[in-house]
């Protein structure tokens, strides 16, 4: 099957009319809690912590703007069995947002916080992932950037452009079970970041014009985009890794170890954090 990246059009006509500004894109746009990100299939999503809480796109039969959310986060019931999304438009308000970032909290991502403290611990990987793009709005570009082809099946986390290099970053928990082995076999993530290092070498033209073709239409929606414009396309993906583990054990130390000698030795580019 043939990848194509064309399907992303500056001029599509949602494009067009969030430019005149709804109320609710107003909203939307106005709330630092909130990112949205601009798909490749020409529509627009908002998300909170990690959660997407409104897809938004223009339908030519009802010729408007439409905006779908879960109805667990509206507190609503589903419109059917097949169908958990309700279209709001006509009742998307802040207030409404509001509610829905605190359901959100509630049922996905601080649903393990007590007295509204969740530990570092038992933060979700799509928590931290928000988290961290909300705080680099200077150089985020891009999230959930999801491409199949004949090969490889890719869906890759976090899209930074730094000084106009478009890198592109796998984000992983230091706990997650798909670093390490108990062996010192290469864990699934070696695998996963060489295909990608394989999907941006075979796609960089591509991948440099889709993204050019994104900056240009966020910069349109006054959304906030990195400094300079994207120039070109770094071939070796990041591997992020967040070590929340806050309790020191020597079995921790020893799995820390390993991994970076196993990253180390297949040639990963990675870095740690421990905070956001």
């Amino acid at each position: 099957m043939a990848i194509t990246f064309d399907k992303l059009k500056a001029d599509a006509k949602i494009f067009e009319e969030l430019r005149k500004n709804p109320s609710w894109w107003v909203h939307f746009k106005n709330d630092s809690d909130l990112y949205i990100e601009i798909r490749k299939d020409n529509q627009v999503n908002v998300y909170f912590e990690g959660g997407s809480i409104a897809r938004i796109h223009y339908c030519s039969r009802h010729k408007k703007l439409q905006v779908f959310t879960h109805h667990k986060y509206l507190d609503k019931p589903a419109p059917s069995e097949n169908n958990l999304y309700i279209e709001c438009s006509d009742f998307m308000s802040g207030h409404v947002i509001e509610d829905i970032k605190r359901r959100v909290k509630g049922s996905y991502s601080q649903k393990h916080a007590v007295n509204g403290v969740i530990e570092k611990e038992k933060w979700s990987e799509k928590f931290i992932q928000g988290s961290l793009i909300v705080q680099s709005s200077d150089i985020h570009l891009d999230s959930e950037f999801a491409y199949n082809d004949a090969t490889s099946r890719n869906r890759i986390d976090l899209i930074r452009c730094d000084e106009g290099e478009v890198t592109f970053v796998e984000l992983k928990r230091m706990s997650d079970g798909r670093m390490l082995h108990k062996t010192d076999e290469s864990p699934e993530i070696i695998e996963q970041m060489q295909r990608y290092r394989e999907f941006t070498k075979r796609y960089s033209d591509d991948l440099l014009h889709y993204y050019q073709t994104l900056y240009d239409i966020k910069k349109s929606l006054e959304l906030p985009v990195p400094y300079k414009h994207p120039t070109r396309i770094n071939q070796e993906p990041q591997l992020l890794i967040f070590d929340s583990w806050e309790k020191e054990t020597p079995g921790r130390d020893t799995h820390r170890k390993r991994l970076e000698e196993i990253l180390k030795r297949e040639h990963v580019s990675y870095s740690i954090r421990t905070s956001i």
